[in-house]
């Protein structure tokens, strides 16, 4: 690049591109967390609770 090409409104394609990529994975991000947010119980600690669960079950054998 030279100096002339140093203005604020000019952005390149691949700075355009990954502009664009990171916001629809932002989308599908948000998407995927609606899912889980319906599918997943209102528990704090879904995840601890279930490990909890397994580990319980496995000391009963």
């Amino acid at each position: 690049m030279t100096a002339d090409n140093t203005h604020d409104n000019i952005v390149t394609l691949d700075v355009a591109r990954e502009a664009k990529e990171f916001e629809r994975k932002e989308e599908k991000v948000a998407k995927m967390a609606e899912r889980f947010e319906a599918a997943l119980p209102n528990k704090a600690t879904p995840v601890k609770d279930y490990l909890n669960k397994k580990r319980k079950a496995k000391k009963k054998k």
